[in-house]
């Protein structure tokens, strides 16, 4: 191997660390959700209000930066506009859907664990869409992380110790809505107390996890149509924003965002850290690896979430969900060796 080939290998290396970095910044910044969730919701804030105004929180500062650095941004060809309505309405909004109904039916956990199912989704996709390589190592990597990740969020506790979901369960799987469910919010104070898995949850949880999948792919595709990470994160943002002001309109919530300026301003400040900051560290990243690899870095949010809630208000962590921020991390190194 000669130098250039060395110095090639190495600065492959390094941008593959900087992508990988990204992702997993835009992982633990998913994480603070749940604490913004809890503080929203004391405050009294709707789920619909408060998706409303993270949409909006996001979509609006990547516009401006869009105004003050390139307008040519704002460009989107006609044929191209289905696909960011498909990554607005059948990702973002249909993510928030299925899982709020999810943690309506079934356990909070459960539905949980089920978007969770997410980077096994987007391998099997990308594999079929993007040809992207499926071996044995990114196969059981994926398998460690979904399981972990089940655990992470109290599911473990569920299944084999038989006791309900413990609050700290509860607030842990509130900032799983990675990306964007405020769902939780008005279910993370009380656990539910219906059947673990219900086949309609199933089916839900699964619907949740199918849409959190088809951001990464939808979002991909765009990319290599040429479009910017701030064009499809304006535009998928803005038309999910859009949905979820029609629904707040329909419920009534939508007066909630002029009854205080103090709540809503954190709403807006949850929308440009796990909006703006993360989606574009996420999709910025996601541009230096394969599809399926981005997606199971993000399972390092339920652990960041585990973390803030045992260490933000002193909510216990068990046995299962120690086991299970193990699995994930692991998982996150283990994909990742050798590169």
């Amino acid at each position: 191997m000669d130098h250039t080939e060395v110095t090639i290998n190495h600065n492959a290396g390094k941008s593959f660390a900087i992508s990988a970095a990204m992702v997993i910044a835009s992982a633990i910044l998913w994480g603070l959700y749940g604490t913004f969730v809890t503080i929203l919701t004391s405050m009294g804030l709707s789920r619909n209000a408060l998706v409303f105004l993270r949409m909006l929180g996001t979509s609006i500062p990547v516009g401006l930066l869009i105004c003050a650095t390139d307008r040519k941004a704002f460009r989107v060809r006609k044929a191209d506009i289905p696909l960011f309505l498909c990554n607005g309405l059948l990702s973002l909004l249909f993510f928030t859907f299925c899982y709020t109904a999810a943690i309506k039916v079934t356990k909070i956990a459960t539905a949980a664990a089920l978007l969770y199912t997410a980077p096994a989704i987007v391998m099997v996709l990308s594999a079929i869409l993007f040809h992207e390589k499926m071996n044995a190592r990114k196969v059981f990597c994926c398998l460690l992380a979904v399981v972990g990740c089940a655990f992470a969020s109290g599911l473990g506790a569920e299944l084999f110790a038989g006791g309900g979901v413990p609050i700290a369960a509860a607030a842990n799987t509130a900032s799983t809505a990675v990306s964007g469910s405020a769902a939780v919010s008005s279910s993370a104070a009380s656990v539910s107390t219906s059947s673990l898995i219900t086949p309609a949850g199933l089916l839900l949880g699964l619907g949740a996890g199918l849409g959190y999948a088809l951001y990464s792919i939808f979002s991909r595709i765009i990319l290599n149509r040429g479009y910017s990470v701030y064009t499809n994160v304006f535009y998928s943002f803005g038309v999910a924003m859009i949905g979820f002001f029609v629904l707040s309109v329909m419920d009534g919530s939508i007066g909630q965002v002029w009854e205080s300026p103090s709540r809503t301003a954190l709403a807006l400040l949850c929308g440009l850290l796990t909006g703006s900051f993360a989606y574009v560290l996420y999709t910025t990243g996601m541009k230096g690896m394969e599809t399926s690899r981005a997606a199971q870095l993000t399972t390092i949010e339920p652990v960041t979430a585990a973390l803030l809630g045992s260490l933000l208000f002193h909510q216990p962590l068990s046995l299962w969900e120690i086991a299970g921020i193990v699995m994930v991390v692991g998982s996150v190194v283990l994909m990742n060796a050798g590169d």
